[in-house]
Order: C-alpha cells, then sequence, then structure tokens
C-alpha cells in the first residue's frame, strides 16, 4: 500500500528526472546554456573584516576561515596573540586545518612537522639541519577588538594602510555578556548595507512606521541617524537608530532610546566567495542598577533583531540587484549608499554572484 508521503515523493523524482532529461535534451540539441549574474559589481572590496570571535578562538586553538575565494587558518599561540596565514604549506601542499597543530606561537603542518610563526616563517623542521630561506607562507595582519577577530585584506595583499577605526562611544565594561549569530547568506554585502538606508522597506517588511534618515559622510565614514517608531505590545515605541559605516565590512547600530537600556548591534559582512556572505551579528545591551530590566531588555532586542532579520534575509536571497532602479522622492539614499560603498571596490575581484542556468 502507497501512503501519501510515498505518493509525494514518487511525484518529486519522476518530476526530478524530467528536468534533468530536459537538460539534457536541450544540450543534445546544442541550446547555449547561460550563466548570467545576478550582481553586476566586483565581489570583493578591501578593508578590515571580521573573522571570527576572540572567545571561540582560546590558546592552542587552529580554526579554518573561508573568505574571499580563499582558505586561511587561524590560530592562538602560547603567548595568547592571534595569527592568520594561508591554510596551504608551501612544502608539499597539505592543509594546516586538516589535522594541524600549535606549537609554541606557531603552526605546525600534519605533514611532515614544519611550522610557521605569525609572520608567516618558518620556524622549525624537525629532520632538517637548515630551513630553506624560501620556506615561508602568506601571513596576513589581524587584529583583535571588542571581542571579535579583524583581519585585513586588499587586492595586493599587502600590509594595512589604516588601523581599524576606534569606536570611541563603545565601553565594553559597559555592556552586559553580548550575544553572537553568525549566518551564511546567497547576497553581495552592498546589498546588506544599503538595507540601512532603505526607509519604506521599514514601513512595508516590518511593520515600522516610515522612519526620518539623515544621511553623513565623511570620506570613508558614514553615519546614518534614524528617527522611527513601531507597535509592540500594545504600545508605540520611539526611537533613535544610529549607524555607523566604519568599513564596507563593518558596521554598527547604536539604540541610545531604547526603553529600559540602550543597545548596540555590531554586524560584519565578509564575502565567502563570489556567491554567498557571511554575516555576523553581535549584540550588547548597556548594564543598569538593576539586572533584570538589562535582561529583559536584551530579550526584547534579541527577539526584535531576530525577528527583523529573517524578514528581510526572505526578500534578500531572491532578489534582483538593479544597476539603475527607478527610485522615488521617498526612497531614502540608496544611491548615496552605493556611491561611498564604491570607493572600497576591488577591481581585480572575480564577477560576483551567479544566477541559476538559463536556456538561451
Amino acid at each position: 500500500m502507497i501512503g501519501p508521503f510515498s505518493k509525494k515523493w514518487s511525484a518529486f523524482a519522476q518530476l526530478r528526472k524530467q528536468t534533468h532529461n530536459s537538460v539534457i535534451e536541450q544540450i543534445a540539441k546544442g541550446q547555449k546554456m547561460t550563466k548570467t549574474k545576478r550582481y553586476d559589481l566586483p565581489s570583493y572590496t578591501e578593508g578590515w573584516f571580521q573573522i571570527g570571535w576572540s572567545q571561540q578562538l582560546p590558546v592552542g586553538a587552529i580554526k579554518k576561515v573561508e573568505q574571499f575565494g580563499k582558505t586561511y587558518v587561524l590560530f592562538r599561540g602560547e603567548d595568547g596573540q592571534v595569527g592568520l596565514v594561508d591554510d596551504v604549506c608551501p612544502h608539499l601542499g597539505s592543509r594546516f586545518s586538516a589535522g594541524g597543530c600549535v606549537k609554541k606561537n606557531a603552526v605546525r603542518c600534519p605533514y611532515h612537522h614544519w611550522s610557521f610563526d605569525r609572520t608567516g616563517q618558518c620556524t622549525d623542521i624537525p629532520y632538517a639541519k637548515k630551513i630553506p630561506p624560501k620556506a615561508k607562507v602568506a601571513a596576513h595582519a589581524v587584529v583583535e577588538r571588542y571581542g571579535m577577530i579583524f583581519m585585513y585584506r586588499n587586492k595586493a595583499g599587502a600590509s594595512p594602510t589604516y588601523d581599524l577605526p576606534q569606536i570611541s562611544d563603545f565601553d565594553p565594561n559597559h555592556y552586559g555578556q553580548p550575544h553572537t549569530y553568525e549566518f551564511r547568506i546567497r547576497i553581495h554585502g552592498q546589498d546588506i548595507m544599503e538595507n540601512s538606508v532603505d526607509s519604506p522597506h521599514f514601513a512595508a517588511v516590518h511593520g515600522h512606521n516610515m522612519p526620518e534618515n539623515r544621511f553623513q559622510h565623511d570620506g570613508r565614514s558614514l553615519r546614518i541617524t534614524q528617527m522611527t517608531s513601531l507597535k509592540r505590545f500594545g504600545t508605540t515605541l520611539k526611537g533613535r537608530l544610529e549607524f555607523h559605516m566604519i568599513e564596507p565590512g563593518f558596521h554598527y547600530c547604536h539604540f541610545p532610546e531604547m526603553p529600559m537600556t540602550p543597545a548596540l548591534v555590531f554586524s560584519s559582512i565578509v564575502p565567502v566567495d563570489g556567491e554567498f556572505t557571511n554575516h555576523r551579528l553581535t549584540l550588547w545591551t548597556k548594564k543598569t542598577r538593576v539586572p533584570f530590566l538589562s535582561g529583559l531588555a536584551g530579550l526584547f532586542v534579541r527577539w526584535q533583531m531576530m525577528k527583523t532579520y529573517h524578514e528581510d534575509m526572505e526578500i534578500w536571497e531572491s532578489k534582483e540587484y538593479l544597476t539603475q532602479p527607478i527610485l522615488c522622492d521617498g526612497d531614502g539614499a540608496i544611491m548615496k549608499l552605493r556611491r561611498w560603498y564604491s570607493q572600497f571596490y576591488d577591481d581585480a575581484s572575480p564577477s560576483s554572484v551567479q544566477a541559476p542556468l538559463q536556456a538561451s
């Protein structure tokens, strides 16, 4: 006896077979299959990018990092300092992340136990009398700040030309333990940034009242102040949101007028390859004299943040990018954001986010 589930599975299998055969037939007939770009934008930008959280990398640990179409290995030496090198041993090409370990302040290859320090220099070969001068692996600048680990990346692989900007109005000692979230999304990083200045979507998608935005930028930095309100639990909550765009891969949103206690969210956007982006969120709520209020405020912000995020995500993963959208006078500072973001693009990066195959 065939049940409802079996019937559905059988129908799905048949549809899959028909689809597969259709593609084979099109190829056999010589029809051209084209791969169109979803984003007519470079995939990568230059700057500082979050690659993890400090608490997730204890002393002696290594971590595989997949970003910018490459694989790196992140490690923490016995002295507590972090290092980041390419995840390929220059000896015979084995991966440090596939069974390697930390010895003193260097990462050791699992294959022949060659060790490399944070500068990429080989420091030990157990069976060699002399270390070859060319025994080096590409090393990358890293810095720890606000409980996060950042790497610097540019197309030439050169050293940083500037330090990761400080957040002058943030002191972690005034905030409780942060909550962290990580998502891998099929979207370009610019679209995530653009979402912050898209005023009408806050009303249409999230049920907020139409916010008013003030747009300020000075070279590399960008600041958007948003006056908004929303109805929750039978009352209207009014407040000011401040979006601080520090880097193309890092910005934060400050809620200075949150009910009960202020909150702050760090948002880190890092391309994985030409298709996917890692989006990391770190939520901080300010301490109060009444810990219960801090906890309650944090719970509300986490719920609201995840609700909003998943509403956006559903649209992000299916939307198309239009280089010349038709805008009206209420659409906010979308084109201003695009012009600001464009200064960071890496012209040498591959084409971004590919759409599914289509017959033509």
